[in-house]
């Protein structure tokens, strides 16, 4: 009789297959949407900015449809890592610390506390190298990277009545 193993829970698959796609591009000029799951990453060339990511509101449960900075814990060109709390975020619900998933800088912080931000749109820009902060000093994210949000928003069906039952 042969044993079978049981396969490692989906969430861990998902962390190992967001590393080793991220790891294989440390080095390259890319730009990463964090508002999609990685394994469908957007990436696009840009060559007039080093390689950073793009985060994205999270959506800390799984009804979140958006939340609130209620408090950023960083500031622009503050170093973080792995565990770290880089803000406070307020949902309809409670608020939760969003934690850093990996080491990094703060390049630019785009979502002003305060503000409620639809899940996905971007809200900081974060960078592996602190050389690479100045470049995103200027930095305004384009309407392109706030668009899928909002292509979801308007693509959520409106509830139909059902009809009323016909008598015999």
């Amino acid at each position: 009789r042969i044993k079978t193993q049981e396969s490692p829970p989906r969430k861990m698959l998902a962390a190992v297959a967001r590393r080793a796609s991220l790891s294989a591009l440390s080095r390259s000029r890319f730009i990463v949407s964090s508002n999609v799951p990685a394994t469908a990453a957007a990436f696009r060339h840009m060559s007039d900015l080093p390689y950073h990511l793009v985060v994205g509101m999270p959506a800390l449960s799984p009804t979140m449809e958006s939340g609130t900075v209620a408090e950023w814990n960083v500031e622009e060109g503050a170093e973080f890592a792995a565990g770290d709390s880089l803000a406070e975020i307020e949902t309809d619900k409670a608020t939760i610390a969003f934690e850093a998933q990996d080491d990094g800088y703060v390049a630019k912080i785009i979502a002003d506390t305060g503000t409620e931000i639809a899940c996905g749109v971007p809200i900081m820009i974060t960078v592996e190298d602190e050389d690479d902060i100045a470049a995103f000093k200027d930095y305004v994210p384009d309407a392109a990277a706030a668009a899928p949000a909002a292509a979801a928003e308007e693509a959520a069906p409106e509830p139909v009545a059902a009809p009323e039952p016909v008598a015999a």
